[in-house]
C-alpha cells in the first residue's frame, strides 16, 4: 500500500507542476494581450483624431470650393473662411472668460 500512496503523491506533484506552469503561461499571455489592447486603443484614438481632422479639412475645402469658381477666388475664399473661424474662436474664448467671471 505505501507504494501506491507514494505513486499517487508523485502523480499529484506532476499534475500540480503542470497546472502551475499552465497558469504561469496563461498569466503571461493575459499580460501580453492587455498590453496589445492598450496599444490598439491608443492607435484607435490617434486614428479617430486623424479622421476627425480629415473630415474637418474636407468640410473646409467643400465650403471653399462652393464659395469660389476660380483658383484665385478659391485662395481668397479660404483666407476669408480662416479669418471667420479665427473670429469665432476668439468669440468663444471671450464667452468662456465671461462665464468664468460670472
Amino acid at each position: 500500500m505505501p507504494r501506491k500512496l507514494t505513486g499517487i503523491i508523485a502523480e499529484l506533484r506532476e499534475k500540480i507542476t503542470g497546472l502551475v506552469a499552465q497558469r504561469d503561461r496563461a498569466v503571461q499571455e493575459s499580460e501580453r494581450l492587455r498590453e496589445e489592447v492598450d496599444t490598439l486603443r491608443r492607435q484607435l484614438s490617434d486614428t479617430s483624431r486623424q479622421l476627425e481632422l480629415a473630415r474637418q479639412e474636407v468640410d473646409f475645402l467643400t465650403v471653399s470650393h462652393r464659395l469660389a469658381d476660380s483658383p484665385d477666388k478659391l485662395v481668397a475664399a479660404r483666407r476669408r473662411v480662416q479669418r471667420l473661424i479665427a473670429k469665432i474662436d476668439r468669440c468663444v474664448s471671450l464667452l468662456r472668460e465671461d462665464a468664468d467671471i460670472s
